[in-house]
């Protein structure tokens, strides 16, 4: 059995704020800020300032630990949010009233810069966004996973198209979107050319209309789709990006995440043995309260997604069943949503031959990462050594092209996330509370051993 690590944090809402991220204590336990982040919100009273003013309480209280590169990108969201005191955004007029401006000199008041985050997984990127997101001044605002954001514009403007086949449904869909004046988007990333050609003009159309944009990703603005196909129509995106958010690295050179490894809950077992099939029995038994398991069929969109064995919020599935066949990203949430628990098994060791199972496996950490799910898993390898970005033959050159550079890049961010969620604290804070109490009681029963007479 290999003992891994956590913290956490979960898919923000439209409605509610994102939610519990996971910070370090001086102790260099990671602990949850569930409770500072509710009271922040809960409570007009409490916040007396904006993001540097919290970050300053909150490292007082014990909760974060004084990181000087997360403190100046907190000084940046500062200034954004005194920004935003205020603006009220409003779309440029159009027809005989956009060209009256227009001859008067005119100008509707330009937006505030947003800003654009990216650095190494685990600095604090998404902690320093989320505590913007829960200070930043108006209630027209969403915080969203950029991969799940783009689901929800994919679908949407399937739906226009269908109720207006002859409009043009990107304008119709950026003035809906604008109904937030701030959005905050996670792992902001662009893999796939329907994505590119979408945020192409997606992004003019929402700065056009006013929208402050803050977002975090692992890769510098000029980095994004890198190799991608007809790349150079995507160049303008990249342009607006860095016109209309200042771009900041967060590099502090610590992975919080991993810091937790001494405080992990053995949910990671590799490389997989005789013993490894009875324990991961017993633990679907734990997990599911001991309710019998039945095959499940997930009905969604028009699709449905199999999984052999579920019970009481469990599903335990093999990585052939899970990664080998061809699955969205779709397929992933809807797991994720209507399972707390995820088993799976038999999870091998990954070459560049297998980047599309790698590609699935990626989008479905990310998937239950956000849901804050508990994953179990058995492997061949322990997970730093899944992918090798190898091909079969041993030919440890660099990628070829950009699906591999991409396979391999968003491994770290995979590794990174499975560090977190293989913690006792993740588990404790989760949404299975079998797992949760037995996690529980072994942190008390290691906290207090019982005396040797």
């Amino acid at each position: 059995m290999h003992r891994l690590p956590t913290a956490c944090r979960r898919l923000a809402s439209r409605a509610a704020l994102s939610t519990p991220y996971a910070v370090l204590r001086a102790t260099g336990v990671m602990l949850s800020t569930t409770h500072a982040v509710r009271l922040l919100h809960a409570s007009p009273a409490r916040r007396r300032g904006g993001p540097a003013s919290e970050y300053t309480r909150l490292v007082a209280a014990g909760t974060f630990v004084d990181d000087a590169f997360q403190r100046s990108i907190v000084q940046q969201l500062e200034r954004l949010y005194r920004e935003l005191l205020t603006y009220t955004p409003r779309a440029a007029p159009t027809g005989i009233a956009g060209l009256a401006c227009r001859l008067l000199g005119q100008k509707p008041r330009p937006a505030p810069r947003g800003l654009y985050i990216y650095g190494d997984v685990g600095t604090g990127k998404t902690t320093t966004m989320d505590l913007f997101y829960a200070t930043a001044p108006t209630a027209r605002k969403r915080r969203v996973h950029f991969h799940a954001f783009m689901l929800d514009v994919h679908a949407r403007i399937r739906q226009l198209r269908h109720a207006h086949p002859q409009a043009d449904a990107l304008p119709a869909l950026a003035a809906e979107l604008a109904a937030d004046h701030v959005l905050c988007f996670d792992e902001f990333q662009v893999t796939d050319i329907a994505d590119a050609m979408v945020l192409r003009r997606l992004t003019a159309e929402l700065f056009a209309r006013g929208v402050v944009i803050v977002t975090t990703s692992n890769r510098a603005p000029d980095d994004l789709y890198a190799n991608g196909l007809q790349r150079e129509s995507f160049v303008p995106c990249i342009r607006m990006l860095k016109e209309q958010c200042r771009v900041v690295a967060l590099d502090s050179g610590t992975d919080y995440r991993r810091r937790c490894q001494a405080h992990a809950h053995a949910v990671y077992f590799a490389p997989s043995d005789a013993r490894t099939e009875p324990a991961l029995d017993a633990l679907f038994a734990l997990a599911a309260g001991g309710q019998p398991a039945a095959p499940a069929t997930l009905e969604f969109l028009g699709r449905s997604l199999l999984v052999p064995r579920a019970a009481n919020g469990v599903a335990r599935l093999s990585f052939a069943e899970l990664c080998a066949q061809p699955h969205s990203a779709a397929d992933y949430i809807q797991l994720a949503q209507r399972f707390h628990t995820v088993m799976l098994t038999d999870v091998p060791v990954l070459h560049m031959a297998d980047r599309n199972e790698a590609r699935r496996f990626i989008t479905l950490i990310d998937a239950l990462y956000e849901a804050h799910a508990v994953l179990i898993m058995s492997c061949c390898s322990d997970i730093y050594h899944i992918f090798t970005g190898q091909f079969d033959d041993g030919d440890a050159s660099p990628l070829l092209g950009h699906a591999g550079e991409e396979e391999v890049f968003a491994f770290q961010r995979a590794i990174s996330r499975l560090v977190e969620m293989a913690s006792s604290q993740w588990i404790i804070n989760g949404r299975n509370r079998f797992l949760a109490d037995n996690a529980r009681r072994q942190a008390h029963e290691a906290a207090h051993p019982p005396a040797h007479e």
